[in-house]
């Protein structure tokens, strides 16, 4: 279940569609932008720590606000942007306001677009949304800034239990169990993944509606742009992954396996997903298997 619009960036277009509550360009370049590599799942983490001073403005409440900087040179990129389930517990609500090399607003991507997926292998409950951008000529990045709003705040998500999951896989009747109701926070994780894409068919944007979507449910044909846009130069660093200890990959196999014995599949679960989130996919493997040998 994913949401696909295709949009070509233009700065022409972008003196067309600006949006109300925008933050100044001067705290945009201020801001610590992640940098994108290709191909990549990139995960980073969302806390109060990351309220902003302008989020107020951009969103309407104190946000949480993540950035990223993604090569703008390679034609069209295709953006997966996830907002993964934490702990079976919470799950932040995105929003995204795309911006050109010089930090002019482009367009808005609203909570609305994004669509449940369920857990499926080694990937857990998730909102989902795929991005078709082509920016114009002439820009080096664009930049994905992320953020919550005040009604996203307020409310739940459903997901269907995983051991229902499971079971329905495996083609048996699923358990008479509850789903995961998982409430909205100004905390989770965002993962991004950006790739290039070849033979795309453009779309041009649509009419902006206040306080909506800026698509039109049947967009127009592309429309070629000549005008360049000059790149803003940012220095920041792309973040060195952690590291994970063997001792911390052993304590959560042996945790899994403990709680696994114990007929507690809820917090076998929350160890899968809590291990996941540092990178080790060994407890979500002895999960299965000793789910599948018994049965």
């Amino acid at each position: 279940m994913k949401t696909k619009i295709a949009v070509f960036l233009s700065s022409v277009l972008f003196a067309s569609v600006a949006i109300a509550g925008t933050p100044s360009k001067t705290e945009l370049s201020r801001f610590g932008w992640q940098d994108v590599t290709f191909s990549q799942k990139m995960i980073s983490e969302l806390s109060e720590k990351q309220i902003r001073s302008f989020s107020q403005t951009l969103s309407g409440t104190n946000s949480a606000v993540i950035g990223y900087k993604i090569p703008a040179n390679q034609g069209t990129l295709k953006i997966k942007v996830s907002s993964l389930v934490v702990n079976n517990d919470h799950i932040f609500i995105p929003n995204i306001l795309v911006l050109d090399a010089n930090f002019n607003e482009s367009l808005t991507y609203p909570a609305s677009q994004f669509k449940v997926v369920e857990e499926r292998g080694f990937e857990g409950g998730q909102i989902q949304a795929e991005l078709s951008l082509t920016p114009t000529t002439g820009q080096d990045f664009i930049y994905l800034l992320i953020y919550t709003t005040e009604k996203d705040l307020v409310g739940q998500t459903k997901f269907t239990h995983p051991a229902k999951l499971y079971e329905k896989a495996k083609g048996n009747q699923p358990p008479a169990i509850a789903d995961l109701t998982v409430k909205h926070s100004n905390s989770g994780l965002i993962q991004i993944n950006v790739d290039g894409v070849q033979n795309t068919q453009f779309v041009g944007l649509g009419n902006v509606v206040n306080g909506g979507a800026l698509f039109e449910s049947k967009p127009t044909a592309a429309q070629t742009v000549g005008s360049e846009v000059q790149a803003v130069k940012n220095t920041q660093k792309t973040a060195k992954p952690k590291t994970v200890e063997k001792t911390t990959e052993q304590y959560f196999n042996e945790a899994v396996t403990q709680a696994l014995k114990n007929n507690d599949i809820n917090k076998a679960m929350n160890l899968v997903n809590e291990a996941e989130q540092l990178g080790l996919s060994m407890p979500r493997q002895i999960f299965l298997k000793q789910v599948s040998s018994k049965k």
